[in-house]
């Protein structure tokens, strides 16, 4: 049996809010296939029990790095590709269709997957400590939530400059440009989080439901295309030697 430090993701409940921990603190929490399929599996339980709302935050000093690039590098076929994307995607589905608030807790860097994970939360709490960026087309791949949802928080063009610059962002600017609501002090950002999940969860389901599916519908058919795309661009020629690079200066680091 793992223990607690050896999964990649953990589920607690306190108080009648489900608390999901992306549990890889020596890879920054990168998201690999394991990691996107318990968060799909932890988002569900949470969403179809009698949780009142969930918080989702980091171990360590980051929130999330994003995608595992190792574990995008090893991918060799399309039908591996396929396989791994659509985790994800199904892990951003659970996202989108639950029927509770969400909130984010951001403990520390919010990269790539980790900072588009946000544009589906409903109340995002980020440490003064906190950065955030979309740096995917550095590697040749594009960041699918940030294409598509992004568009109605940043604008059409911010959106575009992120995506294509990955410029990154401190916590005052990325609250400024509408990704954090809040600002909170490290030591006291999980409690926040909690307090307001908790307030949050007194709001009936149904209108949780019925405005999440007023904001992030328009956006799904067209996030499951972008998704797809992914799952093509990240065997290709271009984004495997941009990996191979990227994990090449990673080592001697």
């Amino acid at each position: 049996m793992l223990s607690l430090g050896q999964v990649p993701v953990i589920y607690e409940e306190r108080n009648g809010v489900a608390i999901i921990r992306l549990n890889r603190p020596d890879k920054l929490n990168a998201l690999n296939l394991e990691a996107w399929m318990q968060l799909g599996e932890y988002l569900r339980k949470a969403c179809r029990s009698g949780i009142k709302a969930v918080v989702i935050t980091g171990s360590g000093r980051a929130f999330s790095s994003g995608d595992d690039i190792r574990s995008m590098y090893s991918l060799e076929s399309l039908e591996d590709s396929l396989s791994f994307f659509k985790t994800l995607h199904g892990a951003l589905e659970a996202m989108a269709s639950c029927r509770r608030p969400i909130v984010a807790a951001v403990n520390g860097l919010a990269v790539g997957g980790g900072a588009e994970i946000l544009l589906l939360a409903d109340v995002v709490l980020a440490s003064r400590e906190a950065w955030f960026a979309f740096p995917e087309s550095h590697i040749g791949l594009i960041p699918p939530l940030l294409s598509t949802l992004g568009r109605s928080v940043f604008g059409e063009r911010k959106a575009r400059m992120l995506g294509i610059t990955g410029a990154r962002l401190g916590v005052e600017e990325a609250k400024a440009m509408g990704l954090v609501d809040e600002v909170v002090e490290p030591g006291e950002l999980e409690a926040k989080a909690l307090e307001v999940a908790e307030s949050l969860g007194l709001i009936p389901d149904q209108s949780v439901a019925e405005i999440r599916r007023a904001t992030v519908e328009p956006y799904r058919v067209e996030l499951e295309n972008m998704v797809n795309r992914l799952a093509e661009l990240v065997l290709t020629r271009e984004a495997k030697e941009r990996m191979r690079l990227f994990l090449e200066r990673r080592k001697k680091e």
